[in-house]
This record gives structure tokens, sequence and C-alpha cells, in this order.
């Protein structure tokens, strides 16, 4: 027969949940400022050509995750709707150092910079998810850990 916890030690559970939930929250919602205050302090904008919040500052989730999408379509439109792999083959089917192989080139490069652009963007997203995740298992610990030590003897 297995006995039950005494109150003493669910009071304890519980302070350590509401420890772990104060740093998970606090973690959380430092992670949230410090990836808005970088994405604003870079000062970019959604350009006109966005399908939703053109005009307005990158600073957040939504907002970073249109201009990644703008970023890619515009590359994507400036490569002749071509990808990485398309220019790959076009090259290797072209003179070295014609003019039709430095145009490849052009487009391969403004790829790349895209890319790199989309990928700090999306890095941006994920921290906001994960600083989300932090903060909302916290407030659950928090939550939990007040309950616990609401125990009578």
């Amino acid at each position: 027969m297995t006995s039950l916890p005494t109150a003493f030690a669910l009071r304890r559970v519980g302070a350590l949940a509401i420890a772990a939930g104060s740093l998970f929250v606090a973690a959380g919602a430092g992670a949230w400022i410090t990836v808005t205050k970088q994405l604003h302090d870079e000062g970019i904008t959604v350009p006109p050509n966005a399908p939703i919040l053109a005009g307005k500052r990158v600073q957040g989730p939504v907002t970073a995750y249109v201009e990644a999408l703008v970023i890619k379509s515009n590359a994507e439109r400036g490569a002749g709707g071509r990808t990485f792999a398309d220019i790959s083959a076009a090259l290797r089917g072209v003179e070295a150092g014609s003019d039709e192989a430095a145009e490849l080139r052009k487009q391969s490069l403004s790829l790349s910079t895209g890319a790199s652009l989309r990928t700090s963007l999306m890095t941006s997203v994920l921290a906001y998810g994960v600083s989300l995740f932090a903060g909302g298992l916290g407030a659950i610990f928090l939550v939990s850990g007040s309950q616990l030590r609401r125990v009578r003897k």
C-alpha cells in the first residue's frame, strides 16, 4: 500500500514550481523583449508589395514572417522564377565566361542574399515561439505551484 504525500511535501513541490515558473516567465519575457528590440533597431519596414501589414515596422513575429515571405517572393521574381537548383543546372549548360553565365551568377547571388535575410527573420519568428512557449510553461508552473501551496495539513 502506498502512502499519499504529506501536505508539507506538496507545499514544497508547489514552492519549487512557483520558483521555476517565475524563472520561465522571466526568461520568456526577456527573450521576447530582446528580439523585439533588435528587430526594431534594424529599422526594417514591410514593403508595399506585402500581402498584409505593408508599411508597418518589423518588430514582432507576424511582421517578421510577412517580411520573410516578401523577401522570398522578390528574390524569386528577381531570378526570373528560378530556384538555386534551376540556376545551377543552367550554369552547367552555358560557357563559363559568357554574359549568360554572369547573369545567372547575379541571380544566384540575389537568391543567396534573400535566403540569408529570410533565415534571419525566420530565426526571429522561431525565437518568438520559443519565448512564448517558455512564458506559457512558466504560467502553468505558477498556477500549479500556487494550487499546491494551498494544501492544508
